[in-house]
């Protein structure tokens, strides 16, 4: 496995959390929960940032886009 392999797997599985959590907020707005809502907002956050630092990394590291 090579190292662009095992960074598109890690980028993929991140993509999917940050995914996830919107679709938890957009619910929970729905459902008018709205402290549900604003935690799920909070690690939203948290896994975008954490999603666009890895991206930046490789980039810097191996000039190459994901």
């Amino acid at each position: 496995m090579t190292v662009e392999e095992i960074f598109t797997k890690i980028i993929t599985h991140m993509h999917e959390g940050v995914c996830f959590h919107d679709e938890l907020v957009k619910a929970y707005e729905f459902l008018g929960l709205w402290g549900h809502s604003m935690c799920q907002t909070y690690h939203y956050m948290e896994e975008q940032s954490g999603y666009r630092k890895l991206l930046h990394y490789y980039a810097s590291h191996y000039f190459k886009l994901l």
